[in-house]
This record gives structure tokens, sequence and C-alpha cells, in this order.
């Protein structure tokens, strides 16, 4: 079995997101991963996009977990998940292993993107595949046509995590 896939441009495409442009000295002294997410927040809705989520990669969504809300001793300061969703400041935190480490985006991704979708999926069947027939195989082919269009680049901000 062959699959042939083409790939849509990604939300952390250049064009398709806004660097968040903060230096590492404007975040303070601690907790400068959870102030860096909370000023963009805060910049995104003075700029009429109010998020609605946060993209974190796993490894990245684990340290604020794990070293940020963990006191020495081992008890959890905050709870941080919701039915099993993870949250952070009252947004949903999606963690994507497509999204590098140190790296994040947060956004009003529903007002961002815009899916195309020209057509449904499409599932064909044949036997007439090369020497299917003889051989009694069957070549299946699933299709489906769709774009995703960045319609608002400044309602996703994003960057490294830790700026220098």
């Amino acid at each position: 079995m062959t699959a042939r896939r083409r790939n849509i441009s990604g939300t952390y495409d250049a064009g398709n997101y806004t660097a968040h442009g903060y230096a590492n000295a404007a975040l303070g002294s601690t907790l400068k991963k959870l102030v860096l997410i909370r000023k963009i927040m805060a910049d995104l809705y003075a700029a009429g996009y109010p998020a609605d989520a946060i993209v974190l990669n796993p490894a990245d969504w684990a340290t604020i977990e794990i070293e940020l809300f963990t006191t020495a001793a081992g008890q959890t300061l905050y709870n941080v998940s919701s039915s099993g969703q993870p949250y952070l400041f009252g947004l949903p935190v999606i963690q994507s292993i497509g999204m590098a480490a140190d790296t994040f985006q947060v956004g009003a991704f529903k007002q961002a993107y815009m899916i195309h979708n020209r057509e449904g999926v499409v599932v064909e069947m044949s036997d007439s595949d090369s020497d299917n027939f003889t051989k009694n195989l069957i070549t299946l082919r699933a299709e489906r046509r769709l774009a995703l269009a960045t319609e608002k680049p400044a309602a996703v901000r994003g960057g490294d995590l830790t700026p220098a």
C-alpha cells in the first residue's frame, strides 16, 4: 500500500502568524513562559482578537505543569485540566508534536484561518489496477480536497517560548 499526501501549509509557516516581538528583559524575573503567554493574550484582546487556544509542544506543557505548578514537596498548586483537557488562563491548551519544542502560538484561530472544503472524502475501490484481478486484490484510493487560508495573520501570535 502506498500513501501519497500533500500537506496543507501550517499555521507556523511564514506569513500565517505574527511573531510576538517580546524580548527576555520585558518578561520579568520569574515564570517567564507564563508571563509571555499572558501578555500575548492581552495584546490579542486589545487588537480585537480574543484568543481561543494555546498551542504548545507536549514537552513544554509538561515543563509548565511540573516545574511551575508543583511545590518542592511535590504538591500540586493549581489544577490546569478539566475533563482531561488542559487549560491555561481559561484557554484550552492544544499539545502538538508538530509544534517544535520551545515554540508556541496563542491566537484567535477561528478568526485567523478558514478551511475551504472543495470536495468531501471520496473512497474508490478497484480490482483493475495492474494484476489485482488475478491476485484477488483490491486497490483503495481515498481523497479529500481542501485548503487552509490565512485570513488574519495578526490574530495568531507566536515564536520562541524563551526569547533572547
